[in-house]
């Protein structure tokens, strides 16, 4: 069986139905998929079967809004327009969340109702999990839904969620509940239990549960963000709508093993790197490969062109051809900088 593990990470979360999405179209089927914090709300729409209203969910969504901040304060937030009257709504704001005891979560609850189809979920044939923390003795809970009381999946999915910013509720049993992510951000054992195989897991941070062990040693398959996908409230479009493409190509790299780090390039053969580097003396190769920290010559190119193409501002969102690219940087580039002199001296005939 092949599974899905989401990580948590909030706002972050855009970028998982980018690398769903991209999953899908490499053809890969999932059996389950099981998720904390936000990664539990991915997983309950992915289960159900409704990736598409999940991406149009993340391409529409206002975080402001969802928290019950004002408007007004969002829209300054959005335009950086940090004056005088920013900060006096953001006091004024943060006076409101002080009396209501934490951030009031109608938003969440609405978003839950209007987004987690409970009967699609409940009959469909794919596995679906989370995490969370029951209080007051912090015993983490792994449930899956045939284990949920079906009229309170919602329930589940928001303990799963509920940050301690949030206002204190009694939920599911009249007990409180934390947010899984500070017992287990990425639920993978909970698959292994099952008798998943192979499991792949798309991470917001992957600095998170480094140490955890894996119960039994399975096939894991990573998608990572190779850029920073912002903090876990953002408030602009903008950066989900970046999100959602970074995690597409970033999952397109890992199932079609293209080559690159920032960029994703069709996979040539590492003799051919060699070739281009003929005529390049050693000295410069080796300041290269230590400025990049590279461990070969084909890493030392491809991040020199990828050093290149984001000073050039060139598109992430695209899969492109080394040579081509190089050749393209060779013609239109010139520029007094080692890394493009290197570029400008690889030789191809």
């Amino acid at each position: 069986m092949i599974g899905l593990a989401l990580q948590g990470g909030g706002a972050r979360g855009s970028y998982q139905i980018g690398a769903y999405l991209a999953l899908k179209k490499a053809h890969i089927k999932f059996d389950g998929v099981c998720g904390t914090s936000i990664g539990a709300f991915n997983g309950a729409m992915i289960a159900s079967g409704k990736e598409q209203e999940l991406l149009k969910f993340w391409t529409n969504i206002s975080i402001g809004e969802v928290l019950g901040f004002p408007e007004n304060l969002i829209t300054k937030k959005v335009n950086n327009e940090y004056d005088l009257s920013y900060i006096k709504l953001s006091i004024k704001n943060m006076i409101n969340i002080i009396k209501s005891h934490g951030v009031r979560t109608e938003g969440l609850k609405k978003i839950l109702e209007e987004h987690v189809d409970k009967e699609a979920l409940i009959h469909s044939k794919m596995d679906f999990g989370i995490c969370t923390i029951k209080l007051p003795n912090l015993t983490p809970l792994y449930i899956f839904k045939e284990d949920m009381q079906q009229e309170k999946i919602d329930d589940y999915i928001f303990a799963s969620c509920y940050l301690p910013i949030f206002k204190m509720e009694k939920k599911i049993d009249e007990h409180y509940y934390l947010d899984g992510g500070f017992y287990d951000n990425t639920p993978v054992n909970m698959l292994i239990e099952k008798g998943y195989k192979k499991i792949y897991v798309i991470e917001l941070n992957p600095l998170i549960n480094r140490k955890r062990k894996l119960i039994k040693p399975v096939e894991i398959i990573k998608i990572t963000p190779r850029r920073s996908l912002g903090g876990i409230l953002i408030y602009d479009n903008k950066t989900l709508e970046e999100n959602i493409k970074m995690g597409y190509y970033d999952a397109l790299r890992v199932v079609k093993k293209l080559d690159g780090y920032h960029y994703c390039f069709k996979r040539k053969k590492d003799f051919l790197y060699k070739w281009l580097l003929r005529k390049i003396n050693k000295k410069v190769i080796n300041k290269i490969m230590g400025f990049f920290n590279a461990k070969t010559e084909k890493e030392a190119i491809i991040k020199s062109l990828e050093y290149i193409m984001r000073r050039e501002e060139i598109d992430f969102y695209q899969i492109y051809h080394p040579l081509k690219m190089l050749k393209k940087l060779q013609k239109e580039t010139n520029k007094t900088h080692f890394v493009y002199e290197f570029i400008k001296g690889l030789t191809f005939f």
